[in-house]
């Protein structure tokens, strides 16, 4: 596949996607009548667009080539609009969130395919030059994250809640753009402790990373879901079959796992989803909007 015709679709549908037109409309195209119809796939946005392209190419190229169907990748200007997005039908299948998964399984009935061999885990970070003997130290300062619908600052305001402290009355939430403004607020003294991730750590300049220590792992959650709109239900286990078979043995799997850090593809069990019911009730209140 020419690579640069697949991104300038990516970027079409990632434009017509933050514009907020239907889907149904959009994605329609003309097809020979024996050719499968073009397969959506949404793509939480977790990095820039650019960088999105880049990682998803070779998985990309993998299912055109094994599904024997064009695919296409969509993502959406923000969590929350992506989100949205899922719940309206605007995609065949999504690869989003553990805990915003577990609300797309509930309450608009899409089907758990696969997950990605690593576990999420959340991190929180502080100054070398002010580290803190205890969490309780954070009260009255200011904690950095990032936004507040994701996984990381869910089952950080869990936890912080669980020791007795609650954002906006104990201490001060400090919203930034990127992991990267996260750690810098730390290493400024603007505040006592971030919230992040190995990934957002791994992407740290190295005079930041030299300035900054780990004060806490939280417990290990299921990372990035791959789910089904129920309209796709008759196709699911060709759909499951293609995904469990994209391994790092070959060139397209080696390119993307190795981008990605994902390791893999596997099953995702019945209590993993379960386990995300606390996270997806908190993220529901925040995201404003039932289904």
């Amino acid at each position: 596949m020419n690579s640069n015709n697949t991104a300038a679709r990516f970027a079409l549908l990632t434009l017509f996607l933050a514009l907020a037109m239907p889907a149904a409309t959009l994605f329609a195209q003309p097809l020979a009548q024996t050719q499968a119809k073009p397969l959506h796939i949404g793509i939480l946005p977790i990095s820039t667009t650019r960088v999105l392209i880049k990682n998803y190419l070779p998985l990309q190229a993998y299912l055109e080539r094994v599904l024997n169907r064009q695919v296409n990748l969509v993502t959406a200007p923000d969590f929350k609009t992506f989100h949205f997005n899922t719940m309206d039908g605007n995609f065949d299948l999504v690869i989003t969130a553990a805990h915003l998964g577990r609300l797309a399984q509930t309450e608009a009935g899409y089907v758990p395919l696969a997950r990605y061999t690593a576990p999420h885990r959340t991190l929180l970070i502080v100054a070398k030059d002010r580290p803190l003997k205890s969490v309780q130290d954070v009260r009255g300062k200011v904690v950095a994250g990032v936004d507040p619908i994701t996984l990381a600052m869910n089952e950080a305001m869990l936890w912080f809640k669980s020791q007795g402290l609650r954002a906006g009355v104990d201490f001060t939430l400090l919203v930034t753009p990127t992991p990267i403004s996260a750690a810098y607020s730390v290493q400024s003294h603007q505040s006592v402790m971030a919230i992040s991730s190995p990934q957002g750590l791994k992407h740290l300049p190295e005079n930041l990373k030299e300035n900054i220590a780990v004060f806490a792992s939280l417990p290990d959650l299921p990372s990035l879901l791959w789910l089904a709109h129920p309209r796709m239900l008759p196709e699911i286990p060709k759909l499951k079959t293609a995904l469990l078979g994209f391994t790092s043995e070959s060139s397209d799997g080696a390119m993307f796992y190795d981008a990605t850090g994902y390791l893999g593809m596997r099953e995702v069990s019945d209590k993993e989803t379960r386990a995300m019911d606390a996270l997806a009730q908190e993220v529901k209140m925040l995201l404003g909007r039932s289904k």
